[in-house]
């Protein structure tokens, strides 16, 4: 039983830092190869990257008809990048003693961030499980990134020969592919650890799966910060949840399977959606404040990113 859980965990965990790495490396490469901000890579390449986890866990969940999993790996997911993924890249850059400067370009994402929370919010207090919802949250997506490709602020093509375009984008895709196997392997052995306490549907989802396909953004975030790569890191974490609240809530409806609603009461997660809200709101109030003056970050700012996390675990157990 040790080993079914602990060599899936070890080894997800080196894949993972080993595999973000390469995606920080190769997603810059292709940025310059195509012209494209670190901005829109963040937000759509690294952030639907470090989502995949989240959208492949939420559909073999799906297959066992766990719907309240599903709900609690992407409220789950989402605090988790807010609060423990940014307090953590907060405390990186507070012990490095440097200052954070985010383009003023950033503010209408700040927004979309925030109307995408209320939506996924009002999706999962009416009826997460439908079609209809899965369509419009998947149009909704379509159009932010639409949105990002077009305000995307172009900079100058790399034309060198020395790594050509096609390497890139295999090194690209074959870091994604790593990093999707790893946290797999996580989310199978910390799953198999709670299994065994008998531990309930709504917290596995919440705890296990969220932390376990969170792990990516946590890996790529870091290395962003320790680089300095500030802009990308706050696109990678808007990106990722606008993902997790857009498309992985829209598995569910795809998959058109009524069983996933047995027992669902949304009661249950009303405080946890409160607390989703409260720290979105928190995030880009706080990347508001940096696009109008560069600010030193903060050791205490960033305790209260990460004590809000583990405040939030109290309420999901």
């Amino acid at each position: 039983m040790i080993l079914t859980t602990l060599v899936p965990i070890t080894t997800g965990i080196i894949l993972i830092w080993i595999s973000a790495e390469k995606l920080e490396k190769y997603s810059i490469a292709a940025a310059k190869k195509f012209g494209m901000s670190s901005f829109f890579i963040g937000s759509t390449v690294i952030a639907f990257g470090t989502s995949a986890p989240e959208m492949l866990t939420s559909f073999f969940a799906g297959l066992d008809n766990k719907g309240q999993m599903i709900i609690g790996n992407i409220i789950g997911s989402n605090v988790a990048n807010l609060s423990l993924v940014f307090g953590i890249t907060l405390f990186i850059i507070a012990l490095k003693k440097q200052t954070i400067v985010q383009s003023i370009s950033i503010i209408p994402n700040l927004g979309i961030l925030v109307l995408s929370t209320i939506l996924t919010w009002f999706f999962i207090a009416t009826n997460p499980f439908s079609i209809s919802t899965s369509a419009i949250l998947l149009l909704v997506l379509v159009l932010v990134i639409t949105f990002w490709y077009k305000t995307n602020s172009v900079v100058s093509l790399d034309n060198s020969q020395e790594v050509s375009k096609n390497f890139v984008i295999v090194k690209l895709i074959s870091s994604l592919l790593v990093l999707i196997f790893a946290a797999w392997l996580i989310t199978k052995g910390a799953t198999n650890i709670l299994n065994n306490f008998n531990l309930g549907e709504l917290f596995v989802g919440y705890t296990v799966l969220a932390i376990g396909t969170s792990l990516p953004e946590i890996a790529a975030a870091t290395s962003l910060a320790l680089k300095g790569r500030y802009e990308a890191v706050a696109g990678t974490l808007i990106g990722s949840n606008i993902f997790n609240g857009l498309c992985v809530l829209a598995i569910p409806g795809l998959m058109n399977r009524p069983e996933m609603s047995l027992g669902w009461n949304y009661e249950n997660w009303s405080f946890l959606l409160l607390i989703l809200m409260a720290i979105t709101v928190f995030f880009s109030l706080y990347i508001y404040q940096v696009t109008r003056q560069a600010k030193k970050a903060s050791l205490f700012l960033s305790l209260i990113f990460l004590s809000t996390y583990f405040i939030s675990l109290g309420f999901a157990y």
